[in-house]
């Protein structure tokens, strides 16, 4: 992890903790994000480490979604992220390629058929929430469907998940701001957002650069 880093993990720390102190806010609900600076630090050099203490890391926010009423992301975390995360650390070791792995791309009908399925799979669960009445329905909908779906595509390798994972950190930058409007504590998380939308470009741009260096050095794309 390089200086730079460090350094936008400590502003982004402070930043956190000042809005949570301002806003009297538990400090239980800010611990799970000082943890996520690092997780996102690290995934966003696509560095195995940083699914393993990710893993570690849903149990903290499964807690911290209950208290915040985000049920749908609460049974994300806890009964998919979680182990998804442990699963994919040791894949992901078992097909190293420096820190990170050996990555491959959807073929095209397999991109046609992901995209369908994908959106055929929304309209059914915002359906759902919308019909319950869920005060999140839109978003979390969103962010319930890719917590299931980013994760599954990275344990695999596939490159395409890092779209998918710039989509749900936009989608959840709007959560957190429509949550602030209704609870401005919640502020802590929309600046973990910012951070997070950050990370998750860098992440992109890393994911890429490894693809064309497996490409390039001829290297077998993993099964």
């Amino acid at each position: 992890m390089d200086k730079k880093k460090i350094i936008i993990i400590i502003v982004t720390g402070i930043a956190i903790l000042t809005a949570g102190i301002l806003c009297k806010q538990q400090f239980f609900l800010m611990i799970p994000l000082f943890v996520s600076l690092f997780v996102m630090s690290f995934q966003s050099e696509a560095n195995r480490i940083g699914v393993l203490i990710g893993a570690c890391n849903a149990l903290l926010y499964t807690a911290t979604y209950i208290i915040m009423g985000v049920y749908a992301s609460a049974a994300s975390g806890l009964l998919f992220s979680f182990p998804i995360q442990l699963m994919t650390f040791f894949r992901w070791k078992k097909r190293a390629y420096k820190k990170t792995v050996m990555f491959k791309k959807m073929t095209n009908k397999q991109r046609i058929a992901f995209t369908a399925g994908l959106l055929a799979l929304w309209a059914v669960v915002a359906g759902v929430f919308y019909y319950l009445k869920y005060e999140y329905a839109l978003f979390d909908s969103l962010l319930f469907l890719f917590g299931f779906i980013v994760p599954i595509l990275t344990m695999l390798a596939y490159i395409e998940y890092t779209y998918l994972w710039i989509i749900q950190a936009v989608v959840g930058l709007f959560l957190n701001v429509q949550m602030a409007m209704n609870d401005i504590s919640q502020i802590t998380y929309l600046i973990y957002g910012v951070y997070a939308l950050y990370c998750v470009i860098l992440a992109f741009i890393n994911v890429h650069k490894f693809y064309k260096e497996q490409a390039e050095l001829k290297l077998p794309e993993t099964s």
